[in-house]
Parts: C-alpha cells; sequence; structure tokens
C-alpha cells in the first residue's frame, strides 16, 4: 500500500480504535484512559522510528501506528468480559493474553480497512512487544514506546487508579515507590528494557520528574513543611509572640 493511502487508512481506523478502548461509565459518560494511552503509544512510535540509532532500517510506519492503535486493546476486552474492573485497566503489566486479544481485535476491526499484509505484520508486532529477542523492527519500537509511556509521572496515576480501585491506602503508593527505588527496580527497567540510549535518556529525565513528585507527595502526607516551619519560628513573614506573651499563652492576631 503506497504511503499516503496508508496514513489514509489509518486515519480511519482511529475512530474505531477510540469507540473500543473508551470503557463505558454510563449511557452518556466513557472513560478515556485507556484510548488516551493508545493516542501516546502511538505518537511515540513514529517518533522513536525517527531515532538516529534506527536511521537506515527500514519499518512499515502504518503497521507501526496501528499496533499502536490497538496494542492495548486487550485490557478493554476484558473489562468487557468481566474479568478486571475498569480501575484495575493498565494497573500492571500487558500480559500474553491481553496482547493476543489485542492482535484479534486489530485484524477483525482494521483488517478491512488496512489490508491483510499491513494488518498482520501489525498484529505480530503487538504479539512479539514483549519478546526481547524479537528481530521485527516494529514490535521492538512498540517495546519502546510503550516503556517510555510507563516511565514518567503517568505511572503515578495508574498506580493511584489502581490503588483506589483496590481500596488501597495512599501512602501505600508512596511506599512502593521507596522500596522500587530501594530495590534499584526502575534503574534496572530502563538499562534492561529500553534497547536505545537515546530513550534511556528521556527515560531517566521522567523518572526524576517522578521522584520530585513522590518527594512532595510526602512532604503533604506528612506535613513537613509545615514543622519545618515551626521548628524555625514559625511561618516565614508571621509576627512571633513576645516573650510575656508567649507565658500567657497568647499570640497576636
Amino acid at each position: 500500500m503506497p504511503w499516503s493511502a496508508g496514513v489514509q487508512a489509518l486515519e480511519r481506523v482511529i475512530p474505531i480504535a477510540k469507540h473500543l478502548l473508551t470503557i463505558p461509565v454510563d449511557p452518556e459518560h466513557g472513560d478515556l484512559w485507556l484510548w488516551e494511552r493508545a493516542e501516546r503509544v502511538t505518537g511515540l512510535t513514529q517518533l522513536i522510528a525517527k531515532l538516529p540509532e534506527l536511521a537506515g532500517q527500514t519499518m512499515d510506519l502504518v503497521a507501526l501506528g496501528a499496533a499502536g492503535l490497538f496494542h492495548c486493546a486487550g485490557w478493554a476486552a476484558q473489562v468487557q468480559e468481566g474479568r478486571i474492573t475498569r480501575g484495575q485497566v493498565l494497573g500492571r503489566p500487558t500480559n500474553e493474553i491481553q496482547r493476543e486479544l489485542a492482535a484479534a481485535l486489530l485484524q477483525e476491526h482494521a483488517g478491512p480497512l488496512l489490508g491483510p499484509k499491513t494488518v498482520r505484520l501489525a498484529a505480530e508486532a503487538i504479539r512479539q512487544s514483549h519478546d526481547r529477542a524479537t528481530p521485527l523492527l516494529e514490535a521492538q519500537v512498540l517495546a519502546e514506546a510503550e516503556s517510555l509511556d510507563d516511565l514518567g509521572v503517568l505511572y503515578v496515576l495508574r498506580q493511584f487508579r489502581l490503588y483506589q480501585a483496590e481500596s488501597r491506602p495512599l501512602r501505600q503508593l508512596l511506599a512502593t515507590w521507596r522500596r522500587q527505588e530501594e530495590y534499584r527496580y526502575w534503574e534496572l527497567r530502563v538499562n534492561e528494557g529500553l534497547r536505545f540510549e537515546a530513550t534511556r535518556r528521556l527515560a531517566r529525565t521522567r523518572l526524576e520528574a517522578v521522584g520530585a513528585f513522590m518527594r512532595a507527595l510526602a512532604r503533604d502526607l506528612d506535613g513537613t513543611d509545615i514543622s519545618q516551619a515551626l521548628s524555625n519560628g514559625g511561618p516565614e513573614g508571621a509576627p512571633r509572640p513576645s516573650e510575656p506573651e508567649r507565658a500567657r499563652g497568647v499570640s497576636r492576631s
């Protein structure tokens, strides 16, 4: 399929994917959480494909885009089947069953628009995306896009949704992050889970932002900023009571 025709076909697939990945909340509202993930990953695949490390290598960008649009469709299928709740979507790594469901949905719904060759390649990219040894370039790029989307502040939102759905306290989110840092989980995830040095650098930058968020969350949960202000004699600029007033337990208004 010529590139221009492929792009047009992919644009016609977008509303189909959005419909499948929008999880109904009530007759008038839908949860876009899963669809927005697909949008981000699809965009990342097209950008990662342009990295200097991939220069000179041939890949099907239309198939890659289709794989990005449908790579997480298995989650939607499992919500519809009642196997998981809406709040659990994307709370854990996508498993093999979910990838197979996604590939099947891609072939069923996008096949008539994209053609058999493109849709087969897109489906294989989804199936092989979690195989570290896959030689399929489209699968490698899809995996890189998924991993990069996992390694940032959106991780916090995913965990928050999951913990809320499972009635876990907010402090557990912070405890999980600290434990992961202690065991160097994210360092290993970057070094072993990402293939390209450019995406590793971006991932480390994203994780620094998560670290800053978690430090702010710990401050707010514990009130350490107030404690520090009190230990320094009160909030900056606040009038401090005189010695006689402190003795009488009186403070100025």
